[in-house]
This record gives structure tokens, sequence and C-alpha cells, in this order.
């Protein structure tokens, strides 16, 4: 007999079941917004080929035992990585100027 994913959510708690959902959902906002800055899915690519193209993490929505909603993020190619880091760092500067100025 296999154990199927709808199984395993039939025997979780309301509050997993509602906690899967919402870290499922942050999830898929991630992968929309690293879409609209460029990045793709990442796909398999042959060792040793080099791309310019951004690749995203594997993004999944998950539950701990205790029942906290977690994204958990794969590896990322370095390019890719670097790229998303520049990305951050330039949004947290901006956040930043803009609680200065409002102060």
């Amino acid at each position: 007999m296999r154990i199927t994913e709808d199984a395993i959510d039939g025997m979780r708690s309301e509050r997993h079941r509602t906690a899967g959902e919402d870290a499922r959902a942050v999830a898929e906002l991630l992968r929309e917004a690293l879409g609209r800055l460029g990045f793709t899915p990442d796909v398999a690519m042959p060792h040793g080929d080099k791309d310019d193209a951004l690749f995203w993490p594997v993004l999944r929505g998950e539950v701990t035992v205790s029942g906290h909603p977690m994204v958990a993020l794969g590896r990322i190619p370095l390019d890719s990585a670097n790229r998303l880091a520049e990305i951050l760092m330039r949004a947290a500067l901006e956040e930043q100027t803009k609680k200065a100025t409002t102060r």
C-alpha cells in the first residue's frame, strides 16, 4: 500500500493543514517575485555548460513537526545567488533610506 500525501494530510490537525497552506502560499509568492526579477525555475543544465540565465532555488511550503509554517529554499547556482544578494541588498538600502527620510 502506498501512502499518499492526501492520506497524511487527513491525519494532520487543522492547525497543521492551515500552516501548510500558508507556507505553500508564501512559497508561491516568492516564485512570482523571483520571476518578475528575471529568475526562472531551476532546470537541470548539462554539467559544465555556462549560461547567463538566473535560476531560483526549489521552493517548498512545509510545516515543522510542531506546526510552524516554513518555506524551504533549495540550492541555487552561485551566479543566481550573487544576483539575488545584489537585489536584496539594494532593496534593504532603499528601505533604510525611506525610513531615514521619514523620521
